[in-house]
């Protein structure tokens, strides 16, 4: 009994220090290529530019989702990424070990739990890239509906409507990175694939492309006045969607209340002095790991269907 007490108390301390060493280790090979960059820059006079990656990929949202903990993995995003799991996954561990005070074996689980939790994560950094790219399609449509009519080079006018949109945001990035260039290389050909590959990022952007395409391919003022009022209907599909984004925020905070509440009353059975033998029983333990997995895993299933309803 003394040496399980002395692994109880040992076993959090050495998680916890394993938690800082790996977030050391990260932190220091990103401030080390940071500086082996400003290096080169002072050197040479030139800025590297960071490594392109397709919008939407693995990597593209591995980068969106260390950028909101503040810190950039460009080229490094893979090992980020594992580093981050194992990190998460000690994290859990040592807070139901500690706080709620469960077994070591039982509190194993929270290495799983780490691992979707990070998921959640780049879920949700690339689910507000989504919304952004929504919330400036309307201020796109109006200007470029009204660009066109003393633009005809579709493409050119898109072009300058870009100007318009958010310096470095989603929308501008992937109309500048992928979609002029890809027109411009390949023309009428480019239009089947980009369609295809808006409408994986997004069913609004996915409209948009088509429409420009149509634009393009035929001209004419007739299918410049059928833009300009499909772009109009989008636009009011669009502010409704806004609004019900407004809903989904509400509705993640209710899931995280939800959650807080759980979590609270499982504190409160396991410092229960009554209940310690209980808890102990191998089939109680269990259960509770069973609870906690399946508790984080409904976590980030919500947070997804919100995402994807609204």
């Amino acid at each position: 009994m003394e040496a399980m007490a002395i692994v109880r108390q040992v076993v959090p301390l050495v998680g916890a220090g394993a938690v800082a060493f790996i977030a050391y280790r990260l932190a220091v090979g990103l401030q080390l290529r940071s500086r082996a960059e400003s290096r080169v820059a002072a050197l040479t006079g030139i800025q590297q530019q960071e490594e392109k990656v397709a919008f939407g990929s693995e990597a593209h949202r591995l980068r969106l989702a260390f950028r909101k903990l503040g810190l950039d993995v460009a080229g490094r995003e893979r090992f980020a990424r594992d580093v981050a799991r194992i990190a998460a996954g000690v994290a859990v561990f040592i807070v139901l070990n500690t706080v709620l005070g469960l077994p070591t074996l039982t509190s194993l689980i929270g290495f799983a739990g780490g691992w979707i939790l990070f998921n959640g994560l780049i879920d949700g950094a690339w689910a507000q890239v989504k919304q952004d790219i929504e919330k400036e399609i309307p201020l796109f449509l109006t200007g470029l509906s009204s660009t066109v009519q003393v633009t005809p080079n579709v493409l050119q006018a898109v072009e300058d409507e870009l100007r318009t949109l958010q310096a470095g945001g989603a929308l501008q990035t992937w109309l500048r990175d992928e979609f002029l260039p890809r027109c411009q290389r390949e023309g009428f050909e480019a239009l089947d694939g980009l369609t295809r590959e808006a409408f994986g990022l997004s069913s609004s952007l996915g409209i948009v492309v088509f429409l420009l395409g149509r634009l393009w391919r035929t001209g004419g003022k007739e299918w410049e006045t059928a833009f300009e009022m499909a772009s109009k209907n989008l636009e009011g599909v669009l502010d409704a969607r806004v609004l019900g984004q407004a809903t989904g925020k509400s509705a993640k905070g209710s899931v995280r209340l939800i959650a807080g509440i759980t979590a609270f009353v499982m504190v409160l059975i396991l410092r229960n002095e009554a209940l310690a033998a209980t808890v102990q029983q191998p089939i109680v333990q269990l259960a509770y790991a069973g609870i906690i997995l399946l508790m984080l895993f409904g976590w980030g299933f919500m947070n997804k269907l919100i995402d994807e309803a609204f």
